[in-house]
């Protein structure tokens, strides 16, 4: 039985006064109540006083899908409990209830959480009470991903009449409405299981067919200490490389409920997750994944999305070629001596007509006469930033005059990672170079490792045999990005409608040279973000050290610090972490 949201049984629809009546009483708040609560998309959310409303519906179940001892505590009227009944949710003194997807889980198969197979399923559902005109509606503690889960598998398997109370129980109790701990008899039901739509379902293979692509995301669900570290769920710590986050907890408002349309819709887009694109939901298991795939799916109405990958984190791992897994949400933003030792070093320069990595050495060029990295090139930021600021033009003669083009990922070098390499890190990007990255450890590293330095010049000229060891000119055309530098601080922040928040990356914290016209000002000095002799600090130490000063992904951040080095130490630290708006403040001179 689907649900109606006009009040007049179908034969008054013949006649068009009484449509006008019925118009005129829903404008007056007489008809009956609508289904969705406003931010759902296609109507499969529902509010509590819809649900007290509709409580004597005849063909009404209600599924608790929160944890055994939660049930058991107290639940709506009539609920029926889709997680482990009050004998079987302890095991030797251990409560085993997940909630959500306990008692659909397969017996069977090696990894957790996974739906047993659909014969299993529909005797589930059909011990629940579940017919195959029964309207359901799943709520658990509200804000959390057990009811998606269990609405995933319900829908999949054939239900079409199925709605989470949006808010859960906590909602539900915050309106005063009634809980009680008396467990109803289920007469069993007669649903029947249908395995639905394998379009929705992702492979292994599938997830490395899509990653770094721009027509797809894959999103993670999780929180940060499992994408960053260091929480260690599984046999590896981190995410799937090439995916990004949006936590599950993130999506709901304070009272539990989804947050609106408009923000879940930014939030989104703030890391490339958009309606055009496919998306596909992970997380550690699939539970989590539930809500990211029911929140862009039916809150938001986000056209291409896949939900079930098979294990999520835990199927990746099980796969036998021994996928790895990423702290930094920009890995490749960090590379070590051995990936400069080939890709920029003596045997790759003949193998190929022009290597696709050339190493940038910062330092001044005294030092880099003493000793560099073979096949370095010496571009002394920190003297020319002195000279020429920050001009495009300039900038883009220097570049290509040292062997710098697009096709080229340029590895910067110093010392240490300190904050020249920073900014020269900062410069590339700003000057619309597609891919920079810091030798991590810098010089020191490369040393530490054992590998050979040289004080013989690099040659840079154009090539003279087909296998030629000189480093290329290049025609470089900048192409300043006005995202990447704040030069106006009357500039309004642009990012999505988010605040700005500026980071004072200087060593003593220092007044902004003017005023920040109410935005967020926090100190965080650059040398925070590495530790040892210059190696980037852990992923996990890093978000930590900017979430708990309230420096979140979603806002326009601005580094700045009277030394740019710093701000672009900040710059590249945030960078690593995934922030998708952040600027140096580079004033025009």
């Amino acid at each position: 039985m689907k649900i109606q949201t006009a009040a007049c049984p179908r034969k008054f629809r013949t006649s068009p006064w009484l449509i006008l009546l019925g118009l005129g009483l829903l404008c007056l708040g007489l008809a009956a109540p609508a289904l969705a609560a406003p931010q759902s998309a296609d109507g499969r959310l529902v509010d509590a006083q819809w649900l007290q409303q509709h409580m004597k519906d005849p063909n009404l179940v209600i599924i608790d899908a929160s944890r055994t001892k939660s049930y058991l505590q107290g639940h709506i009227n009539g609920a029926v409990s889709c997680s482990f009944d009050k004998d079987h949710y302890m095991s030797y003194g251990i409560d085993t209830s997940y909630g959500g997807n306990d008692l659909i889980n397969s017996e069977t198969d090696p990894l957790p959480w996974q739906d047993g197979p659909t014969p299993y399923v529909q005797q589930v559902m059909r011990s629940l009470g579940i017919n195959n005109n029964s309207k359901v509606v799943i709520y658990d503690d509200g804000g959390h991903f057990r009811a998606p889960r269990f609405y995933w598998t319900l829908t999949f398997n054939g239900c079409k009449d199925a709605y989470i109370l949006d808010g859960g129980m906590a909602k539900w109790k915050a309106q005063g409405l009634p809980v009680t701990s008396e467990i109803p008899k289920v007469k069993q039901g007669d649903f029947t299981a249908k395995a639905g739509d394998e379009s929705q379902i992702a492979t292994t293979d599938y997830i490395l067919s899509k990653q770094f692509k721009p027509e797809a995301a894959i999103v993670y669900a999780v929180t940060p200490v499992w994408y960053y570290g260091p929480h260690q769920a599984y046999s590896k710590m981190g995410h799937i490389p090439g995916s990004v986050m949006v936590s599950y907890p993130d999506y709901f408002q304070k009272d539990k409920t989804w947050k609106s349309q408009d923000e879940l819709r930014r939030m989104f887009a703030s890391v490339g997750a958009t309606p055009d694109k496919e998306i596909i939901c992970y997380c550690g298991g699939n539970p989590a994944a539930s809500c990211l795939y029911f929140t862009l799916k039916h809150v938001l109405g986000y056209p291409k999305v896949r939900y079930y990958y098979k294990g999520s984190t835990m199927g990746w791992l099980d796969d036998p070629r021994d996928l790895p897994l990423h702290t930094y949400w920009n890995q490749h933003l960090l590379r070590d001596p051995y990936f400069v030792r080939w890709w920029g070093g003596k045997r790759i320069q003949y193998l190929v007509r022009d290597s696709q990595v050339l190493t940038v050495d910062v330092r001044s060029p005294e030092a880099f006469k003493s000793a560099h990295i073979p096949y370095a090139v010496n571009i002394p930021v920190m003297d020319l930033v002195a000279k020429q600021g920050a001009d495009p033009a300039r900038w883009a003669q220097v570049l290509g005059r040292h062997g710098v083009a697009d096709f080229k990922e340029l590895v910067i070098v110093d010392d240490q990672s300190s904050p020249a390499a920073c900014l020269m890190f900062w410069l590339s990007e700003y000057l619309g170079h597609p891919k920079a990255s810091l030798l991590n450890g810098g010089m020191k590293a490369w040393q530490d490792n054992k590998l050979k330095t040289t004080n013989k010049p690099t040659i840079i000229a154009p090539a003279k045999t087909k296998y030629d060891v000189a480093i290329q000119p290049a025609q470089m055309q900048a192409r300043p990005q006005a995202a990447k530098r704040l030069s106006d601080p009357g500039q309004k922040p642009d990012f999505l409608g988010y605040p700005r928040v500026y980071i004072i990356s200087s060593q003593q914290a220092q007044k902004l040279p003017f005023n920040p016209a109410g935005a967020k000002v926090v100190h965080i000095p650059a040398g925070k973000n590495f530790h040892g002799y210059g190696i980037l600090d852990f992923a996990s130490n890093l978000i930590k050290l900017y979430e708990d000063a309230g420096v979140y992904k979603q806002a326009e951040v601005v580094c700045y610090s009277d030394k740019p080095q710093e701000a672009a130490a900040t710059y590249y630290a945030l960078r690593t972490l995934g922030y998708p708006k952040v600027m140096v403040y580079f004033p025009d001179k």
